[in-house]
């Protein structure tokens, strides 16, 4: 028996400045610098990847280590056909569960937390939260995206605009009658 593989962080890393522009955050606040933007459309995809579940394939492998490790470490163990089964109903169970919550980490808590056998309602809440703080990081990451990309479409609107508007106005001189005025005539 094996503990699941897992990367170093299934998360992406992100910089100290993009931290900090998240936690103060705020829609229609005030707009976070140009680099910070860039780095979180970067980050964003990586994110999305590692909140996708695993292919069915890939799933039922890790479905089947972890089982094998958490049927050993339970007061209940099940038989073979049995735990073959359970399987089966795992990989149904947690066929929408993120990749990052698949960990060595999600081994050992899964170990610690469950005396007998879990269910497959147990194992998904377990797994599923373990995910719930990079949602939320997604989340905002996506907020943030989407608020410089609705400023950029405001700026380029009032571009446009003010192009419009000199195009109408600036070919046609304003007429000012004021400016016809002979002023000699008046000096005597």
């Amino acid at each position: 028996m094996t503990v699941l593989h897992c990367k170093a962080s299934p998360l992406p890393h992100m910089s100290p400045a993009l931290v900090g522009v998240l936690d103060g955050f705020r829609p229609g606040g005030f707009a976070p610098p140009i680099c910070v933007l860039e780095e979180a459309r970067t980050v964003l995809p990586a994110l999305a990847r590692a909140l996708a579940p695993l292919p069915e394939r890939e799933l039922t492998h890790v479905v089947e280590e972890f089982a094998e490790m958490l049927n050993a470490g339970v007061a209940n163990p099940l038989p073979g056909v049995a735990l073959q089964l359970r399987c089966v109903a795992l990989v149904t169970a947690c066929a929408t569960v993120p990749a990052l919550a698949w960990t060595s980490v999600a081994v050992r808590q899964a170990l610690v937390t469950f005396t007998f056998f879990p269910s497959a309602a147990q194992l998904v809440a377990l797994l599923e939260g373990r995910c719930g703080a990079a949602r939320a990081l997604y989340g905002r990451l996506n907020l943030l995206v989407a608020e410089a990309d609705r400023r950029a479409a405001q700026e380029r609107a009032q571009q446009e605009r003010w192009a419009q508007w000199e195009q109408r106005h600036g070919a046609h001189p304003v007429y000012n009658p004021v400016d016809n005025v002979d002023y000699m005539k008046n000096i005597s």
